[in-house]
């Protein structure tokens, strides 16, 4: 089982965050492998205008991707991840993707459970955890995030999420300011600990525990009997 959590954000190369997900894709494939890439959108001509840009990103590896489009009428289905060695969810509105992939979060827990390993892109690792962060910008009234992180939601809202962590994850930290989202999070008691990842860096988890890679950071805020403590995990350190 391998959960890669990307915080968003491209680059020329990326062998050594999205690489690591292919890897673990043929590892478990023993040949090409199979990665359904969900993708979900306001309608689905929207989303065929920008499929291509994951397509472009996603084939620098040996791999067969395959596109799964969703929209507010379209939910997730079961065929849709038939034959599929490699779960990658996509970025985007992040309540949109919650409440169309939700209704099989079961077959996706099973599915990572059998050793399928998952990729979630900025909005696929904020719904990852056992409580999605969904968006919003304030908490009680107060600003915790620059407003265009809001997700059109204005006080910051979790729900149940895919259940694949036990950590509330946010993503675009150093870039667009989320860390501070992050900490007022477990202040405020919405979650004993949460995550903040940078662009272009992944938090992997594994059995063999968690590790960070990529070029930024990962910033974890975790609750303490002295207040909310935050610890900053640099790319090649393991937890």
């Amino acid at each position: 089982m391998a959960i890669h959590l990307f915080g968003g954000g491209w680059a020329e190369d990326e062998s050594d965050w999205t690489g690591r997900f292919f890897e673990d894709a043929r590892a478990r494939a023993g040949r090409t492998a199979r990665v359904v890439c969900v993708l979900w959108s306001e309608t689905l001509e929207e989303g065929e205008r920008w499929h291509d840009e994951y397509l472009r990103d996603l084939g620098r590896y040996d791999a067969d991707v395959s596109i799964v489009p969703l929209t507010a009428e379209r939910q997730l289905q079961g065929s849709d991840l038939a034959n599929a060695d490699a779960i990658f969810i996509g970025g985007g509105h992040t309540p949109g993707y919650h409440a169309a992939v939700m209704p099989l979060a079961d077959t996706v827990r099973g599915l990572v459970a059998s050793g399928v390993p998952y990729g979630g892109f900025s909005a696929g690792a904020m719904i990852a955890g056992d409580t999605a962060l969904l968006g919003g910008w304030r908490v009680g009234g107060v600003p915790v995030t620059p407003e265009r992180n809001s997700e059109r939601l204005d006080e910051v809202t979790v729900d149940a999420g895919l259940g694949l962590v036990d950590l509330v994850v946010d993503v675009h930290a150093a870039q667009e300011g989320t860390l501070s989202r992050a900490v007022a999070m477990v202040d405020a008691g919405f979650t004993e600990q949460a995550v903040a990842i940078d662009e272009k860096t992944s938090l992997i988890v594994s059995p063999g525990g968690l590790e960070v890679a990529g070029e930024g950071n990962v910033w974890a805020a975790q609750a303490g009997e002295n207040g909310t403590r935050v610890t900053v995990l640099a790319g090649e350190r393991a937890w």
